[in-house]
């Protein structure tokens, strides 16, 4: 076998080059936008088409004889280090606003995109040029499925290791197959990321939505990001539409696996999932709870309480983030809104956070634990779906939430020093590690991200990166172990 000792940066160029391209072709829509609108941002995505091919082109080339052995250190640096550059190239466009931002705004806006979370630099959206809408969009529609899953997808013939460069990013704790290769896979959860998203457009041009406001908001959607184009977010459109939104933010934040599944007719297979049936009863408890609370506590009607109810729940635990603007939550509501970002969605979908199927085999260690108190020499297993899981695997997901916990309180605490409050600190960092930005402003009165500090934004990018990483690909960028010799 094909003796490895260093990285290999000839692979990374390449890839990246090939996203650089694919990400100048992206650049063209919003162009066509622009020009048929006859704004000057026209201009300004037409030379970043040019600048983007040109880069990744000439990064493609150069290192097109790259060495065809991935290891798993490789593609967990290469997803790492991909994630870090390319947000920053996205930025380029926001430079341009008519509004004039700083150099770190359009940064944040970029990797607020890229990484799904839906915090916004922008407080007010009737100035915005509706090429740039487009193109904020297509940011969060590209992370969703994230660079790696694009890349493959672009990439059919890539001599390399597909599977170590697709688990890298995709981390999923189900290891179903529903294509005996990596390819396969991917192209199916294509498919299927591409239909919900045609399926959100359609119905949303039914509802009180133009064509340009329906198309941005299903790639928000749809990719669980939460960009908005209008000052209200989604409170600013009709019953109708609001419905539409929250039936596809819970579709998009199950598992692709089980909607393949579905399609494939496996009704059964999808309803005995356990993470299925967890995130299904958590949307439906939740909103039952919140109706409860307004009906009764707030004297909202009963239509209205129920409608809400869906919309939040299903925002937040599906990591979307989408807001209705009501005002004064209520503190039960603000409560549960903040215990629920940390959960997130499915495993395997564009969702973030946690992810369910984490929390559940906590809980499910957690009472096997109890059990072993008093049946001390008892052997019972943690099972998932049925199966028996070995320990290893429930270290892994030990690790993970300990981290999690562990950056939370640490974003909290260097947010707090750079001059927010502690209550802001606290529901900013859940909000941005869980990508859920777009929510904070419902739980924080008279807030915007445009007035945060040079420095809370950095924080907020990392917590950002972070979350969409799931943890260990992020730290592989920096970790000793992985970028020594193997």
């Amino acid at each position: 076998m094909f003796s490895h000792r260093h990285f290999n940066f000839k692979v990374i160029g390449y890839l990246m080059g090939v996203m650089l391209c694919v990400m100048g072709v992206m650049c063209l829509l919003p162009a066509i936008v622009s020009l048929i609108n006859k704004e000057d941002m026209a201009y300004i995505f037409l030379m970043t088409t040019i600048l983007y091919t040109i880069v990744g082109f000439t990064l493609a080339y150069m290192d097109r004889n790259y060495e065809f052995y991935l290891s798993k250190k490789d593609c967990q640096i290469t997803v790492g280090i991909i994630w870090f550059v390319l947000p920053l190239f996205g930025a380029l466009p926001y430079m341009f606003l008519p509004n004039e931002i700083t150099i770190m705004q359009a940064i944040f806006e970029s990797y607020s995109g890229y990484t799904t979370t839906g915090a916004t630099i922008i407080d007010d959206f009737n100035d915005i040029p509706k090429g740039l809408l487009v193109y904020r969009a297509l940011t969060q529609w590209v992370g969703g499925l994230g660079f790696t899953l694009f890349i493959i997808v672009s990439l059919r013939r890539f001599s390399g290791n597909f599977n170590n460069l697709f688990n890298a990013e995709f981390s999923s704790i189900n290891k179903e197959k529903i294509h005996p290769h990596i390819i396969g896979t991917v192209q199916r959860i294509f498919i299927v990321y591409t239909s919900l998203t045609l399926i959100c457009f359609v119905l949303l041009c039914f509802g009180d939505m133009d064509i340009l406001t329906a198309f941005c908001h299903s790639l928000s959607t749809v990719s669980t990001g939460g960009f908005s184009t209008t000052n209200g977010n989604i409170g600013a459109y009709n019953h109708y539409t609001q419905y539409i939104i929250t039936l596809m933010m819970f579709l998009s934040g199950i598992s692709y696996f089980l909607i393949i599944w579905f399609y494939q007719g496996k009704f059964k297979r999808v309803w005995k999932d356990e993470q299925f049936k967890e995130y299904f009863f958590l949307i439906l408890i939740g909103a039952i709870s919140f109706t409860c609370f307004w009906y009764f506590k707030r004297n909202t009607p009963l239509s209205d309480s129920i409608r809400q109810s869906l919309f939040y729940m299903t925002s937040i635990v599906s990591t979307t983030g989408f807001d209705l603007q009501v005002d004064n939550f209520g503190l039960f509501t603000s409560v549960i809104l903040l215990f629920l970002m940390f959960i997130g969605g499915c495993s395997a979908s564009s969702s973030t956070g946690l992810k369910i199927i984490r929390v559940s085999i906590l809980i499910k260690y957690a009472k096997v634990a109890i059990q072993k108190i008093f049946h001390p020499k008892a052997i019972i297993p943690v099972r998932k779906n049925g199966q028996v899981m070995k320990d290893d695997d429930i270290n892994v997901v030990f690790g993970f939430f300990f981290l999690y916990l562990c950056i939370f309180i640490i974003g909290t605490f260097l947010l707090t020093t750079t001059g927010n409050s502690f209550n802001n600190s606290i529901i900013m960092s859940a909000a941005n590690i869980s990508n859920i930005g777009p929510l904070v402003g419902g739980l924080v009165k008279d807030f915007s991200y445009s007035m945060l500090s040079t420095q809370t934004q950095i924080i907020l990018i990392v917590l950002m990166m972070i979350g969409r990483l799931e943890i260990y690909s992020f730290f592989a960028v920096f970790s000793k172990s992985v970028w020594g010799r193997n």
